[in-house]
């Protein structure tokens, strides 16, 4: 859960642990510019829309790039305060989600520039999901999380960034050309790159990447 966040910037309501990703049953069609025009006007209900919708996936962006879950959660909480109090002075924009991202990069950068801090996968690999494994398929699972997690942390900064963007934020090469200020040529470029380093760092390992 963010940690209370005073006025005038949003709170996150009480009970509700978890953003809800996509429009869902039941609820109006997400429309990015629109929502941002409302919040430029001082519209609350607008900004706690966007809390819901991009928390967890931001924070989840942010704590690989910071010390983990906690310090990803205070990046995120401050990306939100900050585009609350400069409502007024920003250009609304169709590209919400990677005006976003971008802004959680940033903040992210800026507070891990100077000390080196490696990209942290968390525990999100797909390694053999299948019900009630046994101890020996449980040992097993680690193994291969762990052998993957040292792959994916032998990548280059760059191509860990946009191999996590990719494969565990769902972001497509122009979404993250615009997260990160490159082109999509260079995307594409680098997460082929990426792909084929864990392919070779991975041989004679099964796992589908």
């Amino acid at each position: 859960m963010p940690k209370p966040v005073h006025d005038p910037a949003p709170k996150r309501r009480q009970g509700d642990p978890h953003p809800v990703v996509g429009t869902g049953r039941g609820r109006e069609p997400f429309d990015p510019l629109g929502v941002m025009e409302r919040i430029q006007a001082g519209d609350r209900g607008a900004m706690d829309e966007v809390i819901r919708r991009f928390w967890e996936p931001l924070v989840s962006y942010a704590s690989d790039l910071v010390d983990g879950r906690d310090a990803g959660e205070d990046v995120v909480q401050e990306v939100l305060v900050r585009i609350w109090q400069r409502r007024e002075s920003w250009t609304p924009t169709h590209q919400l989600q990677a005006f976003l991202y971008r802004a959680t990069r940033n903040e992210a950068l800026n507070r891990r520039r100077g000390r080196g801090r490696a990209l942290r996968l968390l525990d999100r690999l797909p390694v053999f999901r299948r019900s009630a494994p046994s101890p020996e398929e449980v040992t097993d699972e680690r193994r291969l999380a762990r052998v993957v997690r040292e792959a994916i942390d032998g990548l280059s900064p760059r191509r860990r960034e946009i191999f996590i963007l990719s494969r565990f934020h769902g972001q497509t090469h122009r979404e993250i050309a615009q997260v990160m200020g490159i082109s999509p040529q260079t995307v594409a470029n680098q997460m082929n790159s990426a792909i084929r380093q864990l392919r070779e760092s991975l041989q004679g390992i099964r796992q589908d990447l």
